[in-house]
């Protein structure tokens, strides 16, 4: 709670004394008789009036103030009493100019004796609140009786006149205003808060008070006007009044500190300990009416500041874990509830402290393992790992097409410099190393130690004008740089020179990941070190690695992140054309038997490209699951698609070795026919013969899964293998694919016209499907037919399709296929 102004004290004390001074100054220039008249009024013997007019109104303004009532307003404390009633005495039995001398006396006489009751109380008040709550006294006394003079008639014998009724109940309402208004400032210049908040309170907490007060201060007027003895019924009815009084406000304080309580409360949900430990000071200061408060943790560290003087202790405790203490300014409470009332704050913020220094514990242990996990212990730069996840994020914001480079950095010879000084010399050679890399360009650099003596800068503000300026930039960036580690510096006692060889690497943004950079910057860097030379950078010539596919599964790794409605991989469905029985012999086309899922990549740089360009990449790469997945949810939501149109039609997936090697790959196909709820059988796995073949026990047991599934199989490619035949007998298959190769020499060549008959014969022995790929013509399509193939798919039906084309095509031959069925009277 914060001292009250001096010159606000002085601002007040003065009004008052000025309200005193013209009231004197007037009183002496009435007119001789007018003042004894006036006190004349209510003498009850034959002494001489004007002393015990005076005496009388000091001493009921005197006992208006010893009965006392506090309540908690805003973040202080006011001090209510009978002053209303004592105004409308006064008033009504002085004359106006003598009301605020009168009172100046009582009030002041009265706070005196409360001023020497309290001094060794908690209920004791500075002076300087003394007197500025007898100023403020005073001056509502002086407006209470210019409102009296001003509207009171003139004298009257009919005892209490209604005029004068009216006067002396504005009086006391206008002092009142006035009291409250003066409370309020001194509230809020104290313990904070509004003038609105603080004042509406005090109203709402009075405005009972002030009409009993008016009410006892009519009835005192009405006795001594009517009869002396009535007033000596007065004291029960008072005192009665009074209690009412206290309890009416104990229930509003009571209320209104247990709401304050639980928004101090409330605030005390802090995450760090400092806020936590602040607004528990804050929350003691504002709950206890005390000047200040502290904490002391447990750990020694303090918060707030105590003035000398007595101070309250309370234990901050969670169970057998001692947080610390709360200390506040000021003697111990007295009253039990407020003994309470300090124990369950004390549990609160023990509680909030205890959560906020173990939040404070886990966020420091948290941040100690990420700074760990990206960081180099020994030089504080980020490591490889950091390098690799923070440098491709970069790129990946940079504006594609801009250049960006990156510099890798070996110190020759490092190994001597461990043999002669010591691995500790080593060590901090690496630290200097380390500051000097950090200094030698700008903070937007990317730095790391990959390990050993080996460090990476990521440059990705280069200068714009094309890759010959944007290398010649970076080759003296490394330069520099070397030149600046190169510098003696002394280490050990022991002045020393480090060289460096630099490797550097210049690359449009987004044609190469961090990884492939730092495979080239490497090349670079070894050159620099075999040829003698400090820096060397990247010539694409002189790599003998194949990068064009690392940069393609960077690539392939975006397409499958991408998000929808920017995807750049799709599916094209060829369809399968039934070529025996009534329709495929009679030439009108029989229907569609199945569909083949072709995956295709319209890359943004390098244009469509087909399967053969970028699979068997793919297929010795960690992309070969993701890929698979990605082309089985396309295809088995397209036949859920076509089945809830009416138009089932299977739709076959080519997998490859890689993938039957996985053995999630049943739980993941069940999952996804699941999810569409598609029928396993519309789903046709198709499968090389030489996978088939496999010894592999993992593929064995991923086949018989997915059979169980109710998935067929199919041989793809058939008759390419060395043991064509044998895997029909081994492998639970349904549908056997003869080779595009052999269709396209058959009616050329005898070999290939042989093996198309044998395998047509064996699958119809066996009961299973026989799809002929690559039919380009009629010749070849009446050959199958002839041979009793039992379908076909090639450019001669259809050319892979979208899945809108196939969809409109399906609809299409659906109705072609019913009026045929018309035609021949079956429907």
């Amino acid at each position: 709670m914060r001292p009250l102004s001096s010159r606000l004290v002085s601002a007040l004390v003065a009004a008052a004394a000025l309200a005193v001074a013209i009231s004197l100054v007037l009183a002496v220039r009435l007119p001789e008789g007018s003042v004894g008249a006036a006190l004349n009024r209510f003498r009850l013997d034959s002494g001489p009036a004007v002393p015990i007019a005076l005496l009388t109104g000091a001493a009921v303004a005197m006992i208006s103030q010893l009965a006392r009532l506090r309540v908690r307003v805003g973040g202080g404390l006011a001090r209510l009493a009978w002053g209303e009633a004592a105004i409308v005495v006064l008033c009504a039995s002085l004359a106006p100019v003598l009301v605020a001398p009168v009172a100046l006396i009582g009030f002041g006489a009265a706070h005196a004796a409360l001023q020497l009751f309290d001094r060794n109380t908690p209920r004791a008040r500075p002076a300087r609140e003394t007197l500025y709550g007898v100023a403020a006294l005073t001056v509502g006394a002086g407006l209470a009786a210019l409102v009296v003079g001003l509207a009171r008639g003139p004298e009257s014998d009919d005892g209490l006149p209604p005029r004068l009724i009216g006067a002396l109940c504005a009086a006391a309402v206008v002092y009142h205003l006035a009291t409250v208004a003066l409370v309020t400032v001194r509230v809020v210049a104290t313990g904070g808060g509004t003038p609105r908040t603080v004042g509406g309170s005090m109203l709402g907490s009075t405005m009972l008070m002030l009409v009993g007060n008016v009410a006892a201060g009519l009835v005192i007027v009405w006795a001594c006007a009517t009869s002396g003895f009535l007033l000596l019924l007065l004291p029960p009815v008072l005192w009665l009044m009074h209690q009412f009084y206290a309890n009416r406000i104990g229930e509003d304080d009571e209320r209104r500190t247990w709401s304050e309580f639980a928004e101090v409360a409330r605030d005390l949900n802090r995450l760090d300990e400092r806020d936590a430990a602040h607004a528990g000071i804050a929350g003691a200061v504002r709950l206890f009416g005390v000047p200040a408060a502290r904490v002391v943790l447990a750990g020694g560290r303090t918060y707030g500041e105590l003035p000398p003087g007595p101070h309250t202790s309370r234990p901050l405790a969670v169970g057998p874990v001692a947080v610390g203490e709360l200390h506040l300014a000021g003697p111990e409470p007295q009253r039990a509830r407020d003994r309470l009332m300090l124990a369950t704050f004390g549990d609160a913020l023990a509680a909030a402290l205890h959560d906020a220094i173990t939040h404070d514990q886990l966020r420091a242990m948290s941040e100690r393992t990420t700074y760990d996990a990206v960081r180099d212990p020994l030089s504080g730069l980020f490591n490889r790992a950091a390098l690799l996840a923070r440098g491709n994020l970069r790129l990946s914001a940079c504006r594609a097409g801009d250049p960006v480079a990156l510099l890798l950095l070996d110190v020759n010879d490092f190994k001597e410099v461990n043999n002669a000084l010591g691995h500790n010399a080593g060590d901090e050679v690496l630290r200097v190393i380390a500051r000097r890399v950090l200094e030698a360009g700008p903070d937007g650099d990317l730095h790391a130690r990959l390990g050993g003596d080996e460090f990476a800068i990521l440059i990705t503000d280069l200068a714009a004008g094309g890759a010959d300026l944007a290398l010649a930039a970076a080759v003296e960036r490394a330069r520099k740089l070397g030149a600046q580690i190169a510098a003696p510096m002394r280490v050990g006692g022991v002045a020393l020179s480090t060289e460096t060889s630099i490797g550097v690497v210049v690359a449009a943004a987004g044609s190469a990941d961090l990884t492939e950079l730092l495979r080239r910057a490497d090349i670079a860097m070894y050159q620099a070190k075999h040829g003698g030379q400090p820096v060397a950078w990247y010539d694409a010539s002189r790599d003998d690695a194949n990068t064009d596919r690392l940069a393609l599964l960077a690539e392939l790794r975006e397409a499958l992140a991408a998000a929808p409605g920017e995807d750049q991989l799709t599916l094209e469905l060829q369809p399968a054309i039934a070529l025996t029985g009534p329709a495929g012999a009679s030439g009108t086309g029989g229907p569609i038997t199945g569909v083949e899922a072709l995956i295709r990549w319209q890359h943004p740089r390098r244009g469509k490209l087909a399967p053969d360009q970028f699979l068997p990449a793919v297929e010795a790469s960690e992309l070969m699951a993701p890929l698979t997945h990605w082309v089985l949810e396309r295809a088995i939501t397209f036949a859920s698609t076509w089945r809830r149109a009416g138009l089932a039609v299977p739709v076959a997936v080519n997998i490859s070795a890689r993938s039957l090697a996985e053995r999630q790959l049943p739980e993941t196909i069940g999952d996804l026919l699941s999810r569409h709820r598609l029928p396993a059988e519309l789903l046709v796995l198709e499968i090389t013969e030489t996978v088939m073949l496999s010894s592999s026990p993992v593929i064995d047991d991923v086949l018989v899964r997915v059979r169980r599934l109710g998935v067929q199989l199919a041989v793809d490619d058939f008759g390419t293998g060395f043991s064509a035949f044998t895997v029909l007998t081994r492998v639970p298959v349904q549908e056997v694919k003869i080779d595009r190769e052999f269709v396209a020499q058959m009616l050329d060549a005898p070999k290939p016209g042989a093996i198309v008959q044998a395998t047509v014969d064996l699958g119809r022995r066996l009961g299973l499907r026989v799809v002929a790929e690559g039919v380009e013509n009629p010749e070849q399509r009446a050959r199958l037919t002839e041979l009793g193939c039992t379908a076909a798919q090639g450019f001669l039906f259809y050319p892979p399709l979208s899945p809108d084309g196939l969809l409109a095509v399906l609809r299409e031959r659906r109705q072609v296929q019913r009026r045929h069925l018309r035609a021949k009277g079956a429907v």
